[in-house]
């Protein structure tokens, strides 16, 4: 009875919420482009960055691509290691690990791909994967990355702490706050004995 009445009550608030959430789009401008950082040593050759995953890598909030999540990140290893960083992004909107995934097979991927970073996870609890489904897509996405950029540090970045989201109503907020909070510890335990693979979580 516990668990009908919760449903009940966040059922109606998870429609409200998908009702009026506007969609948004992705930031504007090219989603490739080269960071250079003010004390560069030019006889190093770029460093090679991809973005892949969700509306994160898509810039959602972001007014253009340089401002986005990618190209900042770019920007930084540019500055940390006195090197270029070319960047490309490719993101989806609304992508779960597994879209991600296929959308990954059908990159032109550059040769030597030295980073790749990877948003997921927040469609994927809005899909109500769970937790064996979700692991399960995080080990195929891994696999999926590797065929490419076999050589590459493949960084994920952690979910964000929807229990903070003042536009979701209470007490779904604090739900999938929890749920979500899960599965980015999930992920951590999956991904820590991987090679050359890191979890970044977001600190709130």
């Amino acid at each position: 009875m516990a668990f009908w009445a919760a449903f009940g009550l966040l059922l109606p608030q998870a429609l409200w919420v998908r009702r009026t959430t506007p969609r948004f789009q992705g930031a504007a401008g090219d989603p490739c482009g080269l960071a250079v950082s003010d004390a560069l040593d030019e006889s190093k050759p770029p460093l090679q960055l991809l973005g892949l995953g969700d509306s994160i890598i898509a810039g959602v909030g972001a007014s253009h691509h340089t401002e986005a999540l990618v190209a900042q990140a770019a920007l930084g290893l540019s500055g940390a290691l006195n090197r270029p960083v070319a960047w490309q992004v490719h993101g989806k909107i609304g992508a779960d690990a597994r879209r991600i995934a296929h959308e990954a097979r059908k990159i032109d991927w550059p040769s030597g791909v030295d980073v790749v970073v990877i948003s997921t996870g927040v469609n994927d609890l809005l899909g109500l994967s769970t937790i064996a489904q979700w692991q399960d897509k995080i080990v195929q996405l891994i696999k999926t990355v590797r065929l490419y950029a076999p050589d590459a540090w493949i960084i994920f970045c952690g979910l964000p702490p929807m229990a903070l989201f003042p536009s979701l109503p209470r007490p779904l907020r604090f739900v999938l706050g929890h749920r979500a909070s899960h599965l980015d510890e999930v992920l951590g335990r999956v991904i820590e004995p991987v090679d050359r693979v890191l979890w970044v979580p977001i600190k709130s």
